[in-house]
């Protein structure tokens, strides 16, 4: 099952013919039409929160950091209805609402007068839909006055000089769109999350989407995709969904003069995946004054490496120190491990394996101590992997993953593993490890994750959290575009991807101080309890297996994790693997041995 695809060759696209978009080209239909998802607007509007909804002076302050929320261009004035004349007349924010989480309920001085709330500032909402973190995470305390009115109501008579939204008012009025930008290699399309406002009509979602593909991607993403050509703009009528068609019309610079077609056939995916939610079945694609062309079905759901995600994976172990499969509820599971045998699947620790249509790739650290050693290998499917080793990495060898795997250029396939605090990366050929370093790169790692589009990933480094890209440059694989993230958590130990905006996330509560789990979007602006109460054990590792984005479901059902030596499933509690899990014929447990290290086929 490929998780994970980088192709080290070009796309094999379904080329148009000729070097240009031929005036009478015809209509292509390509069979049923893309799925429809759920929309995000009825046309409807959702209940809003005015001056006169509360006279608890708490709640009105809760209220207030949710007025924010809505069309961007009167989020001044739906603020200034909750203060009083005087305070409207003095205050003028900057248009992009600063998005705080709040800890705590808002706290009333004695004489009632004023509302403290402490807070964490996560970003700023800009108008394409984007949360951009600060610079660095910074938390803090606002003050506000309040001043009551008989008959008339609380006004707000001071509050800080900032549009302010809750993440509660956030969660509240928007809803997560994902737009698409083609990797600078044109082998796979990476996600990228935006908010869209939940009330919006379904006739304005496609000019929304479009304008936020037109002025570009995340500035985190921007080292890692293409974005649409300069001069790229809708002409014409509104775009607009009419007797199960959605017509759209660029300018003739979205598709260069050079390879055209293909350029073409990159655009048509890029615009049904990041459309595909709304309710049409047609594509009608018109570029400059050229014929439109026609698009339905769904084979632009291979160019997402994420489409190939399975409901539900093998998920295996180290236990005695070999890998063994777990058994699966409702479905056979012979205890056999892809590319391994009796002879290379031994004296292990730690080990990720991987499938694509038609190669399995593994890496085992084997041995112990000062003799631990990483070793790699690949092989055809249904064969046995050659294990190699690889040379150069320190001491403290983490848990490998396989960053780069393509479809049918072994070549190209490459991993990540921590050792010493530091990322190396490693071929699947074997040979001498590489230090993957980052501009301005400090501090430990402890974890690491990869996106199923294999360029996207975060990273705990010294109990923090980032996001950051992997792009291919000359001398192998590098990070940039690093972005601290804010978690509800501290002391954070690791993470993985659990969706295409979502991410699983271990560490410490700053409430409880007790080891929690949490799901985090992307920006870390909305947050689930995943397992709210751990125990006093920090996880050393986790692994999710990350939700298709076909599913509509936020984040990956599927959970494992370690602390210490022990292995756990996280259900709705935690339950502990232990011999009886395993695949396989009957296994007398041995004193002191237990299942560790889980991982899945990714």
């Amino acid at each position: 099952m490929l998780r994970r695809m980088i192709a080290g060759t070009t796309l094999v696209l379904v080329l148009l013919g000729g070097c240009g978009i031929p005036d009478g080209s015809d209509v292509t239909d390509l069979g049923p039409g893309p799925s429809t998802g759920t929309s995000s607007g009825d046309g409807g509007s959702r209940s809003r929160l005015t001056r006169e909804s509360t006279s608890d002076r708490a709640q009105f302050v809760t209220n207030y950091l949710q007025a924010a929320a809505g069309d961007y261009d009167t989020a001044l004035d739906r603020v200034k209805q909750f203060m009083s004349t005087t305070a409207k007349e003095q205050f003028n924010a900057p248009a992009a609402p600063r998005v705080i989480r709040t800890i705590d309920t808002p706290l009333l001085t004695k004489d009632q007068d004023k509302v403290k709330v402490e807070y964490e500032l996560l970003g700023t909402l800009g108008k394409n839909g984007l949360i951009e973190p600060p610079a660095e995470p910074s938390t803090g305390t606002y003050e506000f006055t309040l001043t009551e009115v008989t008959g008339d109501g609380l006004f707000m008579v001071e509050a800080p000089p900032f549009l302010l939204l809750s993440t509660r008012g956030l969660d509240n009025f928007y809803e997560e769109r994902t737009i698409y930008f083609w990797n600078t290699e044109y082998t796979g399309l990476v996600p990228d999350i935006r908010y869209l406002l939940g009330d919006v009509p379904i006739e304005q979602e496609p000019t929304i989407i479009l304008g936020w593909l037109i002025g570009g991607p995340a500035p985190w993403l921007q080292d890692a995709v293409k974005q649409l050509p300069e001069g790229t703009r809708t002409e014409g009528k509104v775009p607009a969904i009419e007797n199960n068609q959605l017509a759209i019309t660029l300018s003739a610079q979205a598709v260069p003069t050079q390879d055209a077609d293909a350029a073409v056939e990159r655009l048509r995916r890029q615009l049904q995946w990041s459309l595909r939610r709304l309710p049409y079945e047609f594509l009608k694609l018109r570029i400059g004054h050229q014929e439109v062309r026609s698009y339905s079905g769904t084979d632009y759901l291979s160019s997402n490496a994420a489409h190939r995600l399975v409901p539900n994976p093998d998920r295996y172990v180290v236990y005695d120190r070999t890998v063994r499969r777990l058994v699966e509820p409702d479905r056979p599971t012979p205890d056999t491990v892809p590319g391994l045998n009796a002879d290379n699947n031994k004296d292990v620790s730690r080990a990720a394996v991987t499938t694509t249509g038609s190669h399995v790739y593994a890496a085992l650290v084997t041995g112990s101590g000062k003799n631990e050693r990483l070793r790699v290998g690949f092989a055809p499917a249904g064969q046995v992997a050659t294990l190699r080793e690889i040379t150069g990495l320190p001491g403290g060898i983490g848990h490998p993953i396989w960053a780069i795997t393509p479809e049918d250029k072994t070549d190209g396939a490459a991993g990540l593993v921590i050792a010493d605090g530091k990322l190396w990366r490693f071929r699947a050929q074997g040979g001498q490890a590489l230090q993957v370093t980052w501009p301005g790169g400090t501090g430990k790692i402890s974890a690491i994750t990869v996106a199923p589009d294999g360029h996207r990933v975060a990273l705990a480094i010294g109990g923090r959290l980032y996001r950051a890209v992997l792009t291919i440059s000359g001398d192998g694989l590098a990070l940039s575009g690093m972005q601290e993230l804010d978690p509800p958590l501290e002391s954070v130990t690791a993470v993985d991807f659990t969706s295409e905006g979502w991410l699983t996330v271990a560490g410490t509560d700053r409430r409880s101080k007790r080891i929690a789990i949490e799901d985090i979007s992307i920006d870390a602006a909305l947050q689930s309890d995943r397992l709210a109460d751990i125990g006093t054990n920090a996880v050393s590792y986790l692994t999710t297996y990350p939700a298709n984005p076909e599913s509509n479901r936020p984040t990956g059902s599927t959970l494992m994790y370690s602390t210490g030596t022990d292995a756990w499933e996280g259900l709705s509690t935690s339950v502990q693997l232990k011999v009886g899990s395993l695949a396989g014929p009957s296994t007398e447990p041995r004193p002191g041995v237990v299942p560790g290290a889980p991982f899945f086929l990714d």
